[in-house]
């Protein structure tokens, strides 16, 4: 039996955070995921699909908004999809749940919202269960998988496991404070426990895994060597060989948007075309970047000039789908040059020259902040004129 692995699709999320534009372009593929999940299991000839958790983002939802997922699963009716609430949508009384269970469901789609082993196929003869560890609150202090121990299923039968929270004792990163006991594959026989909550995808032993959400939401976990935050963006396809067989796990992307952190530090006007090359690099489609910058160093105002328009205005941050760039610690070191392009002689220049002293004088640091901010206006503005002359 071949199935994918998948949790924390979290449908609904908003992102206050980006422009409105952006967050439905985010928001969108939070929805199309599950398209993408379905054609991955015609694919590789999977027959079911097991969301581990944290289908959707909160309670408060509109009908449309909980019933988009409903319909693409539909579009797959050789694929039974299995869903099962996490801490974001716990299956409480007069619920999402609920509203979804009253909903025209697909036939390929079941909810499990209550534990219990159920029979989800038949694969060379044996039956093959699935023990799902629902949310009913929003976080338990209990191990909601511990009942899967004495869970009776029939002699030979083949069972699958699904929860959502953290596993004890394994990082300190987890999303939230409901314990699952390291051993749980073992202690109930499962041929797998598909994980949800961490939206990192990791291995905790042969048989148990987190398969991490399909599209990343954040920039919170520390990133890959190349930048790239892993925070999700991928599935696990899996193939059960037998009731304890090591199952064959392999990873496989599912992510429109790719999340990359960078930080760099800039001491020279000439360093600018180095970090535009970097950023070029990270996709070979920067429309599927969603980057957040952070700088610190020294530019001169011609360079800062150059920074704004190859690296955020136009240029890369044009490129990218979303660019989150915090610049506070770029300090300007105004040249002869700038002044002279600010003004020769006058008072202009006076004022240019004051604004300089000004925004060197650390001990006044806002102080600084303003004057900085003031000049580098001075400078572009004049170089408008200019331009226009």
């Amino acid at each position: 039996m071949r199935l994918i692995h998948s949790s924390d699709l979290q449908i609904g999320m908003v992102f206050n955070y980006f422009d409105h534009t952006t967050a439905a372009l985010l928001q969108d593929a939070r929805h199309a995921v599950v398209r993408i999940l379905g054609e991955l299991a015609i694919r590789h000839g999977a027959t079911a699909v097991l969301l581990a958790g944290d289908i959707y983002d909160k309670q408060q939802l509109s009908p449309q908004t909980l019933a988009k997922p409903l319909e693409a699963m539909r579009q797959f009716p050789r694929v039974a999809w299995h869903l099962m609430p996490g801490n974001h949508d716990p299956a409480r009384e007069n619920g999402l749940w609920d509203r979804v269970r009253r909903m025209a469901l697909p036939e390929n789609v079941h909810l499990h919202t209550s534990p219990g082993a159920a029979a989800i196929a038949e694969d060379n003869g044996a039956t093959v269960f699935l023990l799902p560890a629902p949310f009913q609150y929003i976080a338990s202090s209990d191990d909601l998988t511990a009942y899967m121990d004495a869970e009776p299923t029939p002699s030979g039968a083949v069972r699958l496991g699904m929860a959502h929270g953290s596993i004890r004792g394994f990082g300190s990163d987890g999303e939230a404070r409901n314990p699952i006991a390291p051993d749980r594959s073992k202690s109930a026989g499962l041929a797998y426990l598909a994980l949800g909550d961490w939206h990192r995808q990791m291995r905790v032993n042969e048989w148990t895994w987190y398969s991490g959400t399909p599209e990343p939401d954040q920039f919170k976990l520390p990133p890959d060597p190349d930048g790239t935050l892993c925070n999700g963006g991928k599935a696990l396809l899996v193939e059960i060989l037998g009731a304890r067989a090591t199952p064959i796990v392999t990873p496989i992307e599912t992510a429109r948007y790719r999340w990359h952190h960078v930080s760099e530090t800039l001491t020279d006007d000439s360093q600018i075309d180095v970090l535009e090359a970097r950023l070029r690099r990270l996709d070979s489609d920067l429309g599927r970047v969603v980057l957040r910058l952070r700088m610190q160093g020294t530019l001169s105002l011609a360079g800062r000039r150059r920074f704004e328009e190859t690296i955020i205005q136009s240029g890369v941050g044009a490129a990218v789908c979303a660019l989150d760039c915090d610049s506070a610690d770029l300090v300007l070191e105004p040249t002869e040059a700038d002044m002279d392009d600010i003004d020769r002689s006058g008072f202009v220049r006076t004022a240019a020259e004051r604004l300089k002293i000004m925004a060197e004088d650390l001990s006044a640091a806002e102080q600084a902040r303003l004057a900085s901010h003031a000049l580098r206006r001075l400078y572009l503005e004049h170089l408008s004129d200019t331009s226009k002359r």
